[in-house]
């Protein structure tokens, strides 16, 4: 009994020790193997770092070497002016990015746009233009003496142009926007000059039976301003500051003209029949609108005695219109005490 009990002792501390030495070998490789690891999540992690701070860098070198840009958030017409809130702010590399972008939104808030913009489009500066400062004589103007294009929409620009039954043909107003269109009439805005402008053209074509008339732009956004090359008569001046009723009877005198040759196209139309398609060279309106490939002084003779001014197309004989043209002068002549 106790050399059995001896011999349970000595394999229980064999085993003991196994068991012992096993623990150990085994937490020596756990511990081993969980400080590889360890190691390792810290190499992963320090290289991850690594590789976050270059893509940082990089993006921030990035942004560094790109340009700030805006781009409409909808689509913005020719002619129209841009609003803050219609903008929005992207970043364009600096290698493909023009050289004319504006940097800060109020550089293109308040511009009005040459062309169409589309959505999303990159703004450059070429690309805008100025709203010029309103003066402090400018004025509505509703003009009712005047051959418009039978194709003038509202929002068009046209030049007013006045020509003389010799073929001469002159610059009143240059580029002026039709605000508002009820054919024949329209309504724009003058500066104080060019009132007086007009005022003499419309008493030079009373006298001189010059009709005036008007041409729009193709592209108005992108087209330099015509220069007004009308040269006003002294002695119209002198008539306008000795009877300025003279303005009003020639304004008066052009209007019944327009919308005599106008009425008289309308009443050859039955209210109930279809609108008939009329050839430009057979509508008394029209002549006086005429296109630049079909215009020519020969459209300003008069039709007839009462019109007086801004001429249809000829159906009065050339006396006729000489006899006017002399009654004018005596009037202006008569005023002028000469």
């Amino acid at each position: 009994m106790p050399i059995i009990t001896r011999r349970s002792k000595k394999m229980l501390y064999a085993g003991l020790a196994g068991a012992g030495f096993m623990g150990v070998v085994l937490a020596g490789g756990f511990y081993f193997i969980q400080s590889d690891n360890v190691n390792r999540h810290e190499d992963e992690t320090r290289k991850y770092q690594l590789r976050i701070e270059a893509l940082e860098e990089a993006q921030i070198g990035d942004l560094k070497s790109m340009r700030t840009a805006w781009v409409p958030r909808e689509d913005i017409p020719a002619g129209h002016f841009i609003d803050s809130k219609d903008l929005q702010e992207i970043r364009l590399p600096l290698e493909a990015s023009p050289d004319n972008l504006p940097t800060r939104k109020e550089d293109v808030a308040g511009k009005g746009v040459k062309i169409e913009l589309r959505k999303g489009t990159p703004i450059t500066l070429g690309m805008l233009f100025e709203e010029e400062v309103t003066p402090r004589d400018l004025r509505n103007r509703e003009m009712k003496s005047i051959w418009l294009p039978s194709n003038l929409r509202q929002d068009n620009v046209v030049d007013i142009r006045i020509q003389f039954p010799t073929g001469q043909d002159y610059i009143i107003l240059a580029k002026k926007r039709i605000d508002k269109l009820s054919n024949p009439a329209f309504w724009t805005t003058l500066s104080e000059q060019e009132i007086l402008l007009f005022s003499s053209a419309m008493v030079d074509a009373y006298i001189h039976k010059a009709s005036i008339y008007a041409l729009t732009y193709v592209e108005p956004e992108m087209q330099e301003k015509a220069v007004p090359n009308y040269p006003p008569n002294q002695e119209v001046i002198q008539l306008i500051k000795s009877d300025p009723n003279i303005v009003q009877r020639a304004e008066q005198q052009l209007e019944t003209s327009v919308r005599t040759a106008l009425d008289r196209d309308l009443s050859k139309v039955s209210p109930n029949e279809p609108i008939p398609f009329v050839r430009q060279d057979e509508s008394s309106y029209n002549q006086g609108t005429q296109d630049f490939d079909t215009w020519t002084s020969g459209n300003y003779t008069a039709s007839n005695t009462d019109d007086s001014l801004t001429t249809s197309p000829s159906s009065a004989t050339e006396e006729t219109g000489a006899d006017e043209r002399k009654d004018r002068s005596d009037e202006m002549k008569d005023i002028l005490g000469k």
